[in-house]
């Protein structure tokens, strides 16, 4: 069983697009035991904003591309992490249509949005207060000095919305877009994650390259028609000039990488503000084992998500894994060579050779409780230590070698695991 001994103190050093039963209440962000607003946040782009306000940084002003590449350098994102999305799905919506798309460039904690000639988005992810969203200009060629960050509340009404559960999350959309970019309709608002079908995922986005999912809404805009809505071919480049952007792509494999990312990131930061919720409320119903039931039951689910338990499989394809993307992503490691070997892609029937989510040393799943974490890790050593006849019936996909080294990897590399 385990102990709340400090889970307030814990999980006040801290995206959901999954839905919790009814019997818990609406998670409001903004309230005070959260410190949202009130709290100096800790996700990689405030490190960089003081590095920069104090002068560490020297960033290239002369245009606005040459101004986001050097910005996703100093920041180690790479941008051949590109996704191309046309769908009015941000805050700076009158600028994006078909013939204007946003790009979306990202890694594990950190995710910036560019609209030609408008605003660079940011989020970035703090362990224990979830997404920070910030909005800026972009420089004037010959200025001196950098144009004023914002951290945006207006990015809120949707990054906390009832929707996603109320907590400050990441948003992933896949709308039918209009010829505008303007949504006719939309698909799993509450759903995020591998185990979206391909079928609801990627309206209003790009997909370049060679990939199995051109059935889907994917570079396609819709128009109705006596009640019904047809496809009209949104080919990548035809309403717009690659020579606004970074790479001509907007490949497959971030988009099935950042589907994943955000299923996870969610999932735990909506953890930390249930459990932040349960432990400081006020209503004697909620006792210590009406906590620790919810935080086995979510700590089951959570474990699913990263074991991939419900992981869609991918279609028959060919995929081409030797881009430049895949060797920034695979490469990239957080502090260890160890921990890279979880980003090693498979791409034929599953994202990855190891089936265990690199997600589990991002920022949103440090931010969790330590009791939580606590049994997760316990469990999860459990199913990857146990005799092939005692594993828990629905991991039982994971064969004997693949648990094994992933055990070796979270060994080598997870603070808290055990060594044997």
């Amino acid at each position: 069983m385990i102990k709340l001994r400090s889970l307030l103190v814990i999980s006040s050093y801290c995206f959901p697009l999954f839905l919790f039963p009814s019997e818990y209440p609406a998670i409001d962000f903004r309230d005070s035991v959260h410190q949202y607003f009130q709290s100096n946040p800790s996700d990689p782009f405030s490190h960089f904003r003081r590095k920069l306000e104090n002068g560490e940084v020297t960033l290239n002003f002369n245009s606005e591309k040459q101004y986001l590449s050097s910005l996703l350098q100093e920041l180690s994102i790479s941008p051949y992490s590109q996704l191309l999305v046309f769908s009015t799905t941000s805050l700076q919506l009158s600028r994006i249509s078909p013939r204007n798309p946003r790009a979306i460039y990202f890694t594990d904690d950190l995710y910036i949005g560019y609209v030609p000639g408008g605003q660079i988005e940011v989020i970035g992810i703090d362990p224990a207060l979830g997404a920070i969203t910030y909005i800026f200009n972009f420089p004037k060629p010959g200025s001196t000095t950098h144009p004023t960050i914002y951290r945006s509340k207006r990015c809120m009404n949707c990054h906390a919305s009832q929707d996603i559960g109320g907590a400050p999350g990441l948003l992933i959309g896949s709308v039918i877009p209009g010829q505008g970019g303007g949504s006719i309709d939309s698909f799993r608002k509450e759903t995020s994650g591998h185990g979206v079908a391909f079928g609801k995922r990627f309206g209003g986005w790009h997909i370049t390259g060679q990939h199995p999912f051109n059935e889907t809404w994917a570079n396609q805009i819709g128009e109705m028609q006596k009640g019904n809505i047809f496809k009209i071919p949104n080919p990548p480049g035809k309403y717009f000039s690659w020579d606004k952007y970074l790479t001509e792509s907007s490949d497959i494999i971030p988009h099935l990488l950042l589907e994943h990312q955000i299923g996870f990131t969610n999932r735990c930061i909506t953890i930390t503000y249930r459990i932040r919720d349960l432990v400081t409320s006020n209503d004697n119903t909620v006792d210590q084992k009406n906590i620790e039931n919810f935080i086995q039951k979510e700590a089951n689910s959570l474990l699913d998500y990263i074991l991939f338990k419900d992981e869609v499989p991918l279609p028959e394809n060919q995929i081409n894994l030797k881009t430049r993307y895949v060797s920034d992503f695979e490469r990239r490691s957080i502090s260890g060579k160890k921990k890279a070997n979880l980003k090693k892609l498979e791409l034929t029937s599953r994202l990855l050779k190891l089936r265990c989510s690199y997600m589990i040393f991002s920022n949103s799943f440090k931010g969790l409780p330590l009791e939580f974490k606590d049994y997760i890790i316990e469990k999860l050593h459990f199913i990857l230590s146990c005799e092939r006849s005692k594993i828990p019936v629905q991991y039982s996909y994971l064969e004997t070698e693949e648990r094994e080294k992933i055990k070796q990897i979270l060994a080598a590399s997870m603070e808290g695991f055990p060594q044997t």
